[in-house]
């Protein structure tokens, strides 16, 4: 028992912890940034992205989870491939698209982006088209259907 307690008195230290140090703080720090940072990056922030059923528009996709955003529409073919993700497809090959109704799929094939210059158009969640083309829709919520 003896040697047990004495084991115990001649066990080193722990190590400090890097957050001790100003070196340390500062690297969690930098890391905390950098984690905020990509959470803003995400596209939509607290949408939801659903594919849609073929040819229907977003404002039908979404109008059982809160209406859908017509801020959110991605701006890079890399934010539209983590939205498409989001809503559980994965693009066999993508391309610009162009098309209001963009994003879409043809289940294959993905259209990313909608038309440039927009102007006082017609809303792209209204946007449809035919019934083999499924949109991506960013939706204002979760809520399950």
């Amino acid at each position: 028992s003896s040697a047990l307690v004495e084991a115990h008195r001649r066990r080193p230290a722990p190590a400090p912890s890097n957050l001790s140090t100003p070196f340390g703080a500062m690297q969690a720090a930098r890391l905390l940034l950098a984690g905020l940072a990509c959470a803003a990056a995400v596209p939509g922030g607290a949408v939801t992205w659903v594919k849609g059923s073929g040819g229907a528009s977003c404002e039908t996709v979404c109008k059982a989870r809160s209406g859908c955003s017509e801020e959110a529409w991605p701006k890079s073919e890399e934010e539209f491939e983590a939205a498409a993700r989001e809503a559980g497809h994965t693009c066999v090959g993508t391309q610009e698209g162009g098309a209001r109704y963009d994003p879409s799929t043809d289940g294959r094939y993905c259209g990313w982006s909608g038309p440039e210059g927009d102007g006082d158009a017609e809303p792209r969640c209204a946007a449809t088209a035919d019934a083999g083309t499924y949109r991506f829709c960013p939706c204002n919520s979760d809520k399950e259907l």
